[in-house]
């Protein structure tokens, strides 16, 4: 009779340790599973459902890395499979929920167009991150979980919008937006590098307010907070110009411009 040798603390400590890398891929397996769950959803009308798939997709993106930082289980193949997940938790997923939303009865084969725009401006996003050097600060594009929630957001606020000319007009322009902004080279902040401490005090006021809208209006407070985070970036973009051109004016020019303007 062959016994089976009984694992002594250490021996079990190794096993576990030499398997770590399984616990991250799980989470972003689970990232992925809620994108096609969205996708399943959005084809079945099931429009609340597949924008909560998304939201939960979007929430174990943000803990996939933080799992295999905190047990040293980073690896080139939890990477790319984190990239392929994103794409389809945020670039497919996302485009199939307002092709079936908005687009389906209204303009088939635009809406398949302005779909397909936004789920290859996140796949591009994401080839771009994986060749470009690591920023913990800032992200150049915008993010596809934020161009996701965006649109999760969206459709959560009007899941049963009886679509017209205008708002297929909206919507087309917001997808094509989103699917700019991923492709762009504009920065945008880094929510996880973010210092509460350091923050000035009218974004604590703005951040209360729009918790206290979350609380309240939670449809509304969604949208509001996910199109703030994607107007962060132009906003930023515009006042960095905006400081450029006037650092780029010398003090005498300016006083020179004004002499001249008086005679």
């Amino acid at each position: 009779m062959v016994m089976s040798r009984k694992l002594n603390p250490i021996d079990l400590r190794e096993r576990l340790y030499r398997r770590r890398y399984i616990l991250p891929n799980l989470v972003t397996l689970a990232s992925m599973f809620c994108g096609f769950l969205a996708i399943i959803y959005a084809a079945t009308a099931r429009h609340e459902k597949a924008v909560l798939a998304i939201g939960l997709a979007i929430l174990f993106d943000g803990l996939d890395g933080r799992v295999a930082r905190r047990f040293n289980a980073t690896s080139k193949f939890g990477g790319e499979f984190d990239s392929f997940a994103d794409f389809v938790s945020f670039g497919v997923a996302p485009a199939m929920v307002v092709y079936h939303w908005g687009f389906r009865a209204l303009a088939d084969e635009w809406g398949v167009f302005v779909s397909f725009m936004f789920a290859l401006g996140a796949a591009t996003r994401l080839a771009r991150f994986n060749l470009s050097a690591e920023n913990l600060k800032t992200f150049q594009g915008l993010p596809t979980p934020a161009a996701a929630g965006l649109v999760a957001a969206t459709v959560h606020y009007a899941p049963d919008l009886k679509m017209d000319m205008i708002f297929l007009t909206v919507a087309s322009v917001l997808m094509l937006l989103l699917a700019f902004l991923m492709v762009s080279k504009v920065e945008f902040v880094s929510i996880k590098k973010i210092q509460i401490q350091h923050l000035p005090l009218p974004v604590f006021v703005a951040m209360g307010a729009l918790i206290a809208l979350i609380w309240y209006n939670h449809q509304l407070g969604l949208l509001c907070l996910a199109a703030g985070y994607v107007a962060s970036g132009p906003c930023i973009w515009v006042m960095r110009r905006k400081g450029r051109s006037v650092t780029a004016i010398p003090p005498n020019e300016g006083a020179r411009t004004v002499d001249s303007s008086t005679h």
